[in-house]
C-alpha cells in the first residue's frame, strides 16, 4: 500500500509542476503550427505535418523526463520528506522504483495527451493516417524509460541541475552512437578509436528508438526494429535502476 502511495504521490506532484504545463502548451503550439506550414510545403505537406508533430511529441516528452525526473529524489531530500517516508516499513529500492513508476505514469499520460492532439491536427489538416503512425510513440516510451532511469540515477548523488545536464548530454550522445562507431572505423588515431568504441559500447544507443523517418516516408518496418529496441530499453532501465538502488542504499538518512 505504501509502495502504491509513492507512485501516486510522485505522479500527482509531477502533474502539479509548472514546467509540465508550460511544456505541454509549447507542444500544442508546435503541432498546431503545422497547419500554417501546410500552404508552404510544396507538395510535401503530409510528410512535414507528420514529422513535425511526431518530433514535437518526442521533444516535449524528453524535456519533461529530464527536467522533472532530475528533481525526483533531490526534492524529497530538500523538503526532508524522505526521512518521514523511510521511517515507514518501506525499503529504499521500493522508494526508487516507486519514483520511477510514478514518473513513467506521468510520461504515459503526456504521450497520450500529445497523441490525441496529433490526431486532431491530422483531422483538421485532412492528412490520412493509420495505426503505424503510433509506432514511434510506442518506442518513445521505452526511450523515455531509459532517460527517466538516467535522471533518477544521477539525482541519487547530485543536484537537480547537474542531473538534468548529465542526462541531456547522454541523451544527445545516445543519438550519435552510430557516428561514434563510424568514427572508430575510419579514424587513424588509436586513441580516437579506443575512445569512440568505448563510448559506443558503454552508452545507450537511443538512435535505435527513432523510427519517425521510416513511418513518415512509409518505409516498411521490420518486426526486429520494434521488439529489439523494446528489449534493449528494458535491459538498460533495469541496469540503471539497479545501480540507483545501490547508491541510494548507501546514503545516510
Amino acid at each position: 500500500m505504501r509502495f502504491k502511495a509513492i507512485i501516486l504521490n510522485t505522479f500527482i506532484e509531477s502533474l502539479r509542476d509548472k514546467i509540465l504545463i508550460v511544456l505541454l502548451v509549447v507542444g500544442f503550439i508546435l503541432m498546431a503550427s503545422s497547419k500554417f506550414i501546410k500552404p508552404l510545403a510544396l507538395g510535401e505537406e503530409i510528410k512535414i505535418i507528420k514529422d513535425l508533430s511526431l518530433s514535437s511529441i518526442n521533444f516535449i516528452s524528453v524535456l519533461i523526463a529530464i527536467l522533472i525526473g532530475g528533481r525526483l529524489i533531490y526534492k524529497e531530500i530538500e523538503k526532508r520528506t524522505i526521512y518521514l517516508v523511510l521511517s515507514k516499513p518501506i525499503k529504499r529500492w521500493e522508494f526508487i522504483l516507486g519514483k520511477y513508476l510514478g514518473q513513467m505514469l506521468l510520461l504515459f499520460l503526456v504521450i497520450g495527451i500529445l497523441t490525441i492532439a496529433f490526431g486532431i491536427v491530422l483531422l483538421l489538416t485532412g492528412v490520412p493516417a493509420n495505426f503505424l503512425i503510433l509506432l514511434p510513440n510506442l518506442l518513445l516510451l521505452f526511450q523515455l524509460s531509459i532517460i527517466t532511469s538516467l535522471a533518477i540515477f544521477f539525482s541519487t548523488f547530485t543536484t537537480p541541475l547537474t542531473a538534468s545536464i548529465f542526462t541531456f548530454i547522454l541523451y544527445f550522445i545516445g543519438h550519435l552512437t552510430r557516428d561514434l562507431k563510424a568514427l572508430a572505423q575510419i579514424s587513424k588515431s588509436p586513441i580516437v578509436k579506443v575512445i569512440a568504441n568505448f563510448l559506443y559500447y558503454t552508452l545507450p544507443n537511443l538512435a535505435n528508438f527513432d523510427i519517425k523517418g521510416k513511418v513518415v516516408h512509409e518505409i516498411p518496418i521490420s518486426f526486429f526494429l520494434i521488439y529489439l529496441p523494446i528489449i534493449y530499453g528494458i535491459l538498460w532501465t533495469l541496469g540503471l535502476l539497479y545501480f540507483s538502488f545501490l547508491i541510494f542504499e548507501k546514503k545516510d538518512f
